[in-house]
């Protein structure tokens, strides 16, 4: 897959690192682009399924960040039981990773992952956060 040049590594003792305090203010972009399919297929194997659901949910909403699915349907998907899924969808939403719009249909949190430009992204933070704001 990738072409890697085998050369003899030695240690150079002329540099040693010094920990330093990273400000990540500078950087303009605050995202970056992950491919939810990829990350999932890369890392099945050496982490654990309920460490995966953030990610294959997030591979499972569609460009309105929505997921069409009841609790039965991901229990089925993600292999994990339906009781255990409620319960982290309960601390999901504590963190502010995801809303339950109604029965089967959820919404992950915009800031979190989105799909398309910025200007889409602003208006599903405006339907996320006015989610609540009907339910008293």
């Amino acid at each position: 897959m990738f072409d890697l040049e085998h050369k003899p590594r030695k240690l150079n003792n002329d540099r040693y690192s010094e920990s330093q305090l990273v400000n990540y203010k500078k950087e303009h972009e605050r995202f970056i682009n992950i491919s939810p399919n990829n990350y999932i297929r890369s890392l099945k194997d050496t982490s654990t399924k309920k460490a995966m659901i953030p990610m294959v949910l997030i591979s499972l909403m569609d460009k309105n960040n929505k997921i069409f699915m009841t609790l039965d349907d991901l229990s089925l998907e993600l292999d994990y039981p339906k009781t255990g899924l409620s319960v982290l969808f309960g601390q999901y939403k504590k963190m502010d990773f995801l809303k339950k719009i109604r029965n089967g249909l959820y919404m992950v949190n915009p800031l979190v992952s989105y799909r398309g430009s910025k200007y889409e992204r602003d208006k599903l933070i405006k339907e996320y956060n006015s989610v609540d704001k009907g339910k008293k």
